[in-house]
């Protein structure tokens, strides 16, 4: 415990200092770049401090070459840099529109090339959507969670279709990540993660939309669930 609040005390400064340094970063580099070198940076200190040992099966499915849709569980808030410093390429994240009322934090992640959704009203989230399929039509790769929220219980929730009608109205395929791990590390109801945890990060293949499918909305069902199928199989 005492290594615990000690790490979370030097990784609120870092994520304070990461966080000014970076807004300005992101105002002179529109490109993301430089911001998602931070975030990576940011990602790795946490593993540190926190005494996490990450490993990865399956990096050899990304094609550098490719963008995706990213598909991954949702178990704990510690997901989000154990993804940073798990997919070396280009990424955009999709996250809730919440995370940018946390002071300098928020405001660093306003300006990021991340995209900030509003679920909470149906026209904005619709209108984020579109703008995801725009950036990943550009070259960018997009990263969602399909569950929606973290997991209660540590088990797989129920996906949903907005990520796979993403993909379906962006070309692109599907890659299915596993994080094993997360949720003993942080649960949804923990106050601080702990330490000397390991974490195992599987990344399944890509899934392509089966084109022989002649309903849209059935092409979308169809892929959320081999995604789903895959995942489960991941963590099993």
């Amino acid at each position: 415990m005492i290594r615990s609040v000690f790490a979370a005390i030097i990784f609120l400064a870092v994520t304070i200092v990461l966080s000014v340094i970076s807004i300005p970063a992101a105002l002179f580099d529109r490109s993301g770049g430089v911001y998602l070198w931070f975030a990576r940076f940011w990602s790795k200190i946490f593993l540190s401090l926190y005494g996490i040992n990450l490993s990865v099966i399956g990096l050899e499915n990304i094609k550098k070459s490719e963008h995706y849709v990213y598909v991954s569980n949702h178990a704990s808030y510690t997901d989000i840099p154990i993804l940073f410093a798990t997919i070396p390429f280009d990424i955009r994240l999709i996250l809730r529109h919440t995370l940018t009322r946390i002071p300098i934090w928020g405001w660093a992640l306003l300006l990021s090339p991340m995209i900030i959704i509003n679920r909470s009203n149906a026209k904005k989230a619709k209108e984020t959507l579109a703008q995801a399929t725009a950036k990943i039509r550009n070259g960018a790769s997009v990263l969602l969670f399909p569950e929606g929220t973290r997991t209660h219980t540590g088990e797989l929730q129920q996906f949903k279709r907005g990520a796979f009608h993403l993909a379906y109205e962006a070309g692109v395929k599907v890659i299915p990540i596993s994080i094993k791990g997360s949720y003993e590390i942080l649960p949804r109801t923990g106050k601080l993660p702990l330490t000397n945890r390991s974490v195992s990060v599987r990344i399944g293949g890509a899934l392509p939309v089966n084109k022989e499918i002649p309903n849209d909305r059935e092409r979308e069902m169809d892929l959320m669930q081999r995604a789903e199928q895959a995942i489960r199989k991941m963590l099993s």
